[in-house]
């Protein structure tokens, strides 16, 4: 499946997203890696992804914060959830990017403590 029907699958139910939408956050996520969807599928999707929330958030940052009486309406953390969404995929793009989402942690030495 390439990059951009599974963002379309990952993005069909945000308002507002096109094809057209999706088609260009894939050519600015291979623009900007300088990775095609050939080299490495994963990192251009998530990069793509990225791009994609960090938009979805920016067109998001006008929403408000509404009480009136008993009834309220909250929509103020549509900006930060999509944000800290495109923080994750940025995560998983510099994974893929490295090599298949691989990762390594090491514990440090217990004789230097």
């Amino acid at each position: 499946m390439a990059v951009s029907e599974r963002l379309a699958t990952r993005l069909n139910n945000v308002p507002g997203v096109t094809s057209a939408d999706i088609v260009g956050w894939v050519a600015e996520a291979v623009a900007e890696s300088g990775i095609t969807e050939e080299e490495n599928e994963n990192a251009v999707l998530y990069l793509a992804l990225s791009i994609g929330y960090e938009v979805i958030a920016s067109n998001a940052a006008h929403y408000f914060k509404y009480t009136d009486g008993e009834e309220s309406v909250d929509k103020s953390n549509v900006y930060d959830n999509y944000m800290q969404l495109a923080k994750e995929s940025r995560k998983q793009y510099r994974k893929y990017k490295r090599g298949n989402g691989a990762s390594q942690s090491h514990v440090g030495r217990a004789d230097c403590r």
